[in-house]
């Protein structure tokens, strides 16, 4: 007589589900629970304070962008930041309408991520019960990463919320085969991929997946893949040849890999809890294995193409979160519902330093409000200002940063400006060559550095530095976070 086959990991046993108990006899609102509860969770924590951080340099970038005239915005992308034109295009056409403040640039990204804890609680739901469904969506709406990036005027918010879409829109495919399944998968893959083309790692995972558990489908992935990638080509294509601008990224090694819980969750501790948690799921065959391969086979991908180029950023994998979320949810879901709610519960208290952190004025790694509270209190009439150019972090971020958020009325004289920032193609603006000349007799000049300068002249570009150090004498220094700002004035006013 044959017997039966046991699965060694548990995978075929759960506990019961609360959520499902008595079925019939439950309200129908009951079924909204596991996605409706972390949808609007995630939208009440991420949108504490959504506006009250500066943006930072490539939020500003953002914003640059959003503002500048559509014609002018392509030009600039044909020599930078091609690769993400897309979202620049949806910053810009939601900026038309919405604003350009810090929160309302903010706000898409805080709708993806509303809408990407939903969507967790509904693959929860779908591979797990609705219990894992719930939790799962809980856990990913409670880590200060999702905050974090829910205020993040940038693509991964985005980028994110279409991972866990095509996600859902492959497990309702492969589990019931249907055309406009597949239609749905592959405008989810389409709108990932010019997003973000690196998030097409996701693809790997699912064909993963799909090759060892659903092998009838394997045609129908297949050319849904293939055709869901198409769009992106071009970007990467054309991206690769501005790859210079992220030459700074440094090839990831094993601290890389020990940094990327903090990275990605927020906070180490609450990383470290979530991948443990993860890891009571990770030899799972079935119900886990969609999330077990988003989980690790994108970060095992883009660790060894570091190797060769430059691109290993932690939130270049926030995409990757939603699966933690869920192999965690998947651990906690053989428990009791209180003791799921209770792991829920200490994360989100684990959280709560990081969470207050990220939404101080600065909380983005930049001072811009008191770094323009700085200037707009101590300027006089007749002030100019000045920029370091050659700064790391970017040579738009000073001048953006005073542009943003210092009154017309009470900002210096940008005198060295020939042409504004994102004029005619150029990211920088354009500046005057003979700095003796153009500032003239100016009484004082307003001096911005990026990052920490000891001497706020030091290593200032081009000719800024003999002839301020020949003409002015630094009188006051400031250093707001992310920036060094320094007031000099003229040495011998009557000369």
């Amino acid at each position: 007589m044959k017997l039966p086959s046991v699965d060694p990991w548990g995978e075929d046993w759960y506990a019961p589900d609360e959520l499902d108990i008595n079925r019939k006899r439950l309200p129908r609102y009951f079924d909204l629970l596991p996605w409706a509860v972390p949808g609007l969770v995630m939208g009440l924590v991420g949108g504490i304070a959504l506006g009250r951080p500066a943006l930072w340099s490539d939020e500003l970038a953002t914003w640059g962008m959003a503002t500048t005239p559509w014609a002018g915005m392509f030009k600039v992308l044909q020599y930078v930041d091609l690769i993400i034109g897309p979202y620049y295009a949806v910053a810009h056409a939601w900026s038309d309408v919405g604003g350009t403040s810090d929160a309302a640039i903010r706000v898409p990204s805080l709708l993806a991520m509303i809408g990407a804890a939903a969507l967790i609680g509904a693959l929860g739901t779908k591979l797990g019960g609705r219990r894992v469904g719930l939790l799962a969506g809980l856990l990913f709406a409670v880590l200060p990463g999702s905050s974090r990036y829910a205020q993040e005027a940038r693509t991964y918010a985005l980028v994110t919320f279409f991972a866990v879409l095509a996600t859902f829109a492959l497990v309702s495919a492969v589990k019931k085969p249907h055309f406009g399944r597949y239609c749905g998968y592959v405008l989810s893959v389409i709108f990932l991929g010019v997003l973000h083309p690196i998030a097409l790692l996701l693809l790997g995972a699912h064909g993963w997946v799909v090759f060892a558990q659903y092998r009838r489908q394997t045609v129908a992935w297949l050319s849904s893949a293939f055709l869901g990638c198409l769009p992106a080509l071009p970007l990467l294509y054309l991206g690769n040849k501005q790859k210079a601008q992220v030459s700074w990224i440094p090839a990831p090694d094993g601290q890389t890999l020990l940094e990327f819980p903090n990275e990605l969750a927020g906070v180490t501790a609450a990383g470290v809890l979530l991948l443990a948690l993860g890891l009571f799921s990770l030899p799972l065959r079935r119900r886990a294995a969609f999330y077990t391969a988003w989980a690790i086979l994108p970060l095992l991908g883009l660790f060894a193409a570091g190797q060769f180029t430059p691109l290993f950023l932690a939130r270049y994998l926030l995409f990757t979160l939603p699966a933690w979320a869920l192999l965690a949810a998947a651990a906690v879901g053989r428990v009791r519902l209180v003791w799921g709610l209770l792991a829920v519960v200490a994360v989100a208290a684990i959280g709560i330093p990081q969470q207050l952190a990220i939404r101080e004025p600065d909380g983005h790694g930049e001072a811009g409000h008191e770094l323009a509270a700085i200037i707009a209190g101590n300027s006089h009439e007749g002030d100019v200002i000045v920029y370091g150019m050659t700064d790391a972090g970017g040579n738009w971020v000073g001048r953006d940063t005073v542009t943003h958020y210092v009154p017309a009325a009470q900002r210096p004289r940008d005198i060295l400006a020939t042409k504004p920032s994102r004029a005619d193609g150029n990211l920088a603006a354009e500046e005057c060559q003979d700095v003796a000349k153009c500032l003239g007799g100016a009484p004082r000049v307003w001096v911005i550095r990026l990052g920490y300068a000891r001497d706020p002249l030091t290593a200032l570009d081009g000719a800024k530095e003999p002839v301020l150090r020949e003409r002015y004498q630094v009188t006051q220094i400031w250093r707001p976070r992310g920036f060094t700002v320094a007031l000099a004035t003229l040495t011998n006013p009557a000369g």
